[in-house]
């Protein structure tokens, strides 16, 4: 559908989403719907407050969707309640998306899964949207449309996640200063696997975590380069290993009260490009 939401129909859905929320709504939905279409009481009379705290339940209007229920987990994480606000009140810049989503699903009368980041929000989280369509009672022709929203990533799991697979080595560390409030060293606290070569950390419970002890910062000049003017900003310097052959542009930022390095290794080239 387009680069910030990702979607998926009818029966594709049960093959994509894996939040058991999410696995059992969709077959329960699926085995009513293979007799008749599933009404509002199949799913909301004995809901558990779980889910409709994380449930959205929207009335189908003639091109607009009115929110009937929005739940208290979802108004928590936003900051306000949509209940009783139709969905073009909305700010968010994937609105159009979103109407496209819903009017496919109470239209063709079928599932729909979306994925999409969250933007009215400063803490971003990518969201995870299970619609189901549903009848008001038996015989009216009214839709409803039931929304189960889930967590998939937040922001804090993202940079993990950025953190543990990056290529690039990335050493967090804590600065040991001496009485002169010059950097003398600085303790391990976190790596990930492409900062190995460069620290020789292996096992973080059995290997010296003094940075200055590793293969690379042992060297006194280039140590010296990066404690004294990291202070000022941000240093970078470009390493060659020679006993691994491994050639590396490093740089080191006090963050807080922390000392970080990021290490990038040097590969030949496929391309090379002037700008400007």
């Amino acid at each position: 559908m387009s680069a910030e939401v990702r979607s998926w129909f009818g029966p594709a859905v049960a093959n994509v989403a894996t939040h058991p929320g999410v696995r059992a709504l969709v077959a329960k939905w699926l085995q009513i719907r293979a007799e008749r279409e599933p009404l509002l009481s199949d799913f909301w009379n004995r809901a558990d407050q779980q889910m409709m705290d994380s449930s959205m339940l929207f009335m189908k209007l003639d091109d607009d969707y009115t929110y009937l229920h929005h739940g208290r987990y979802l108004c928590e994480r936003i900051g306000f309640s949509m209940q009783g606000l139709s969905l073009r009140h909305l700010r968010t810049r994937v609105r159009n998306q979103l109407i496209a989503l819903y009017d496919r699903a109470t239209s063709e009368f079928d599932l729909v899964y979306f994925q999409s980041f969250a933007d009215f929000a400063q803490d971003v989280v990518l969201w995870g949207r299970l619609c189901l369509p549903l009848r008001m009672k038996e015989g009216d022709d009214r839709v409803l449309l039931l929304v189960f929203c889930h967590m998939i990533e937040d922001k804090a799991s993202l940079f993990r996640t950025l953190f543990t697979h990056s290529r690039y080595g990335i050493i967090v560390t804590w600065p040991i200063y001496n009485a002169k409030r010059q950097i003398d060293d600085a303790w391990i606290i976190n790596q990930n696997a492409a900062a190995m070569p460069i620290t020789g950390v292996q096992d973080h419970t059995e290997d010296d975590l003094m940075l200055r002890a590793g293969p690379v910062f042992s060297d006194d000049a280039l140590w010296r380069h990066f404690a004294r003017g990291v202070q000022n900003g941000m240093v970078s310097a470009e390493i060659s290993v020679s006993t691994s052959a491994s050639r590396y542009i490093a740089s080191g930022e006090l963050i807080d009260d922390y000392l970080v390095f990021h290490f990038a290794e040097q590969k030949p080239s496929d391309e090379s490009f002037v700008i400007g």
